[in-house]
């Protein structure tokens, strides 16, 4: 089985530490600087993003607002509503300690195959299974 590719956006120095103290190695570790380009391979390759809001980043709310993949946000103050309304969204102020990031990773993944197991696609219409619900496209 392939490991997890774990994305992150907006801090290259966590990358480094995460690649230095090696807690993570059951997850392969990539640093994007492009918004685009990392949710595009979050979609098409299931990944989990972890986000790093920053005052310079800010206008990518709108880019990781409908998210369909796993997301981890962390920021200094309190994150807007509507990215943290979603089951596949887990949120992290800083400081944090790194046990609670691994929890957070677990808690999310859990979430995430939970739901993709539940849904079908079938001829446009979606099913989801768990909230007995039938959508088009």
């Amino acid at each position: 089985m392939d490991k997890l590719t774990i994305s992150i956006f907006g801090n290259q120095i966590f990358l480094e530490i995460m690649n230095e103290i090696k807690l993570f190695s059951k997850f392969r570790l990539k640093y994007y600087d492009n918004i685009d380009l990392c949710t595009k391979d979050a979609v098409n390759h299931d990944q989990l993003v972890i986000f790093f809001i920053t005052e310079e980043n800010k206008q990518y709310y709108t880019k990781i607002e409908n998210n369909i993949f796993p997301l981890i946000v962390v920021a200094n103050t309190s994150i807007p509503k509507h990215i943290s309304s979603s089951d596949i969204v887990e949120q992290l102020n800083m400081p944090f300690s790194v046990l609670s990031l691994e929890k957070k990773i677990v808690s999310v993944l859990a979430r995430y195959k939970f739901k993709k197991n539940s849904l079908i696609n079938l001829c446009g219409y979606i099913i989801d299974k768990n909230e007995r619900k039938i959508r088009k496209n």
